[in-house]
């Protein structure tokens, strides 16, 4: 009968040792999902980064290739042309989100509970390999900067008809309004 009086007494103190053997257990499911990323939501999103250094590159090929194409108009003459920009162009790369978030609920056996909760966020840049082992970010979208004025100096900026020729090119090719394009007679 003494094995039966131990098993009595064991049975108190073996739920106990279960209780903390699957606490134990849940924390380490957990710490799992954390550690080797289970759990998580990646997400894409976007960054926007501004590119000033190759504003002065587009300004200054946007400038020569409409120089060029503006000096070709009838009476236009020889041609210089100045462009303003109101804003910086802008790059938007994309971003990786991973989001991970557990909950755990611990009880003693007083009946005592209390719940934790755990989120973590990570942002990266998405970038790909390039064939020479560096690496570039992904570009989703990259906005030109927006144009505030453009000036044209003309040999024949003086004529009526070469003037607004002029005006009517600059407004066809950058899509500004009459008010923002100013046609000059060149000395």
């Amino acid at each position: 009968m003494k094995i039966n009086d131990m098993l009595k007494e064991r049975k108190g103190k073996l739920i106990g040792d279960i209780a903390i053997a699957v606490f134990f257990g849940v924390m380490l499911i957990l710490a799992g999902d954390m550690v080797f990323g289970g759990g998580e939501n990646a997400e894409t999103e976007n960054e926007t980064v501004k590119n000033n250094v190759s504003d002065n590159d587009y300004l200054s090929k946007l400038e020569e290739k409409t120089k060029g194409l503006l000096s070709q108009v009838d009476g236009a003459g020889n041609v210089d042309v100045m462009i303003t920009l109101n804003s910086e162009g802008e790059s938007v790369y994309a971003r990786e989100n991973k989001k991970s978030a557990s909950q755990t609920e611990e009880s003693a056996q007083q009946g005592d509970s209390r719940g934790i909760e755990s989120k973590t966020e990570e942002s990266t840049v998405v970038t790909v390999n390039n064939g020479d082992g560096s690496t570039s970010p992904v570009v989703i979208k990259e906005m030109t900067a927006e144009i505030s004025g453009i000036v044209i100096v003309a040999e024949g900026g003086d004529n009526v008809l070469v003037k607004d020729s002029l005006i009517r090119a600059a407004q066809a090719l950058f899509g500004v309004p009459a008010n923002k394009v100013e046609v000059f007679k060149m000395r």
